[in-house]
Order: structure tokens, then C-alpha cells, then sequence
């Protein structure tokens, strides 16, 4: 990758914003095909993990958001994935590793992307695209261009807010070093990985993750319960959810020309540093 590509990554990292108003016209089959060589090219946390990406074109009478039980409004949309992944271990957070690796770089295509949560829906998901039973469902993925005109450009705006999206944590809240007794800003050779991380988005932007940096690593809790998760299995999308923000700390090493490979962790292995009981352990990253 070239200097021009890195920076071009890390900015889709820091420029992703979801939206909800899109451009009636549907993607040319050149963008499409490279939407599937996207798809069928992410790196997976959990090589034994089998990902598999349906892409649909909007049906005019289809009303995704309605049928998920998901919150806001779709404007116009041309086409969705399915994202799921089959396998036995970490599935929801290799899933969500793998999709925002998808999104960030439909982001650097200029394609507008939404998630649209399905967690608390994963039967009807499940039944509706003829899934395997054993298929783990985060989220669909709305894809197209964004509406450019200034309507379409308040509208998603407007949604954001509604959402809670433009309000991200600082990296003073979600940033611990060495023990998590109080928090801390993240060291200069850390900061660019951290604001990655602060960009991810989440399910209703619960943002769940939590950051101890200690002796060069980087560990990643998540929070087990968060007052935002609201319907049976919502507190799943901490698994989600977390790995969303793995990918995008990955992404971002990839920009910056560093090494360091993420690696999920058992909650009950030894040698975890002391948390408190409402953080859940999910990697850690060696930086070197």
C-alpha cells in the first residue's frame, strides 16, 4: 500500500459517518463487483469462521427498518448484504471484525453505508434469507451513494443526531493505563490507534468498549450491560459491537504502517489484568 492509500484509509476510518438518505440510481456492475471483491476479501479473527455476504437490491415495497424492529428511517436506498458468519468461536465479534473492514472501505469507494441491527431479530433474519440454522446475524448493511443534495445531506445529518452518533466518548473515558483505577490520555504513540477505535460505530452508539494499556499491550474490555441495548439478546451486541471497533483499530494500523495483530481471549484464561466485574474481556493487541 502507498502513502496516498494509507492516508486515504485512516481518513475513511475518521470520515464514515451512517447514513440514511441515498441516490435512487443503483451502483454500476464495475462498483458492485468490487463491492463483492470487498466482501469476499477481509481478514477474519477466527480463521475456521466461514463468512458469507448476500447482496440484494431493494425491493420498492421492502421496508428493511420495519421489519428488523430497528429504530430511525431508510430514504431511497439501492441495495443491502447480508452479512453472517458459521462458526463456533467468537462468531458475533469475528463478524463484526469483518464488516467493518467492509464498510470502511466502501467508505474510501465514497458509498454511503448503514448498519441495520438484526440481533434481536436473528430467526425472522434467519428464516426471510433461507440461512443455515447455525448463521449468526449482526446486523444487515445498507450500501449506495449518498443523497448529495442539501435535503438529503440535513436528513442524514438529522438522523445522526437523533441517534446519539455525533456524540463519541473522549479517549479520556475509555482509555486506561496500567490499572483501571482512574483513566488516562492515551500516550502520543498511541493516540492515532485510540481515535480509530473512538470512531467505530455501535448499536445505538452505546460505544461499550474500554481500553487498559499495559506493558505493550493493549487490552479491550467491553461493558456487560449497557442501559442503550434494549430487547432480548441486545446485550450480545457488546460481542458486536466490540468487534467493529477491533476492526477499525486493525484498519488503522494497516494506515499507519505498523505492526500488531489482535488476539481474542477466554474470559477465564490466566494472566488477565484485574477489571472490574462490569467489563468483559474480549483481546488484546501486542504492538510492537
Amino acid at each position: 500500500m502507498n502513502m496516498a492509500t494509507q492516508s486515504e484509509l485512516y481518513a475513511a476510518i475518521l470520515a464514515r459517518r451512517s447514513v440514511r438518505r441515498y441516490e435512487r440510481t443503483p451502483l454500476a456492475a464495475d462498483e458492485l463487483a468490487r463491492v463483492r471483491e470487498i466482501a469476499a476479501s477481509t481478514a477474519p479473527l477466527i480463521p475456521t469462521n466461514r463468512l458469507v455476504v448476500l447482496m440484494r437490491d431493494v425491493q420498492p415495497d421492502e421496508r428493511l427498518v420495519e421489519t428488523l424492529g430497528a429504530y430511525g428511517r431508510l430514504v431511497t436506498p439501492p441495495h443491502y448484504l447480508v452479512p453472517y458468519i458459521v462458526g463456533e468461536r467468537h462468531p458475533l465479534t469475528d463478524l463484526g471484525y469483518r464488516v467493518e473492514q467492509i464498510v470502511v472501505r466502501l467508505t474510501m469507494m465514497g458509498l454511503g453505508t448503514c448498519y441495520i441491527g438484526a440481533l434481536s431479530r436473528e430467526d425472522a433474519v434467519r428464516e426471510r434469507f433461507a440461512l443455515p440454522a447455525t448463521a449468526r446475524v449482526g446486523a444487515l448493511l445498507i450500501l449506495g451513494r449518498p443523497a448529495v443534495a442539501w435535503g438529503g445531506r440535513a436528513f442524514n445529518a438529522a438522523m445522526r443526531r437523533a441517534a446519539g452518533a455525533t456524540n463519541k466518548l473522549p479517549a479520556e473515558r475509555i482509555f486506561f493505563q496500567d490499572t483501571f483505577d482512574a483513566p488516562a490520555t492515551p500516550p502520543a504513540d498511541l493516540a492515532h490507534i485510540i481515535e480509530a477505535a473512538r470512531q467505530a460505530p455501535s448499536a445505538v452508539n452505546a460505544q461499550p468498549w474500554r481500553f487498559l494499556w499495559r506493558s505493550g499491550q493493549l487490552y479491550l474490555f467491553v461493558t456487560r450491560r449497557n442501559p442503550r441495548y434494549v430487547g432480548a439478546g441486545s446485550d450480545l451486541y457488546r460481542l458486536y459491537d466490540g468487534g467493529i471497533c477491533m476492526g477499525n483499530v486493525a484498519l488503522a494500523l494497516e494506515a499507519l504502517g505498523r505492526p500488531g495483530q489482535w488476539e481474542l481471549i477466554e474470559e477465564t484464561e490466566p494472566g488477565i489484568p484485574a477489571h472490574p466485574p462490569d467489563l468483559q474481556p474480549l483481546a488484546r493487541l501486542s504492538l510492537r
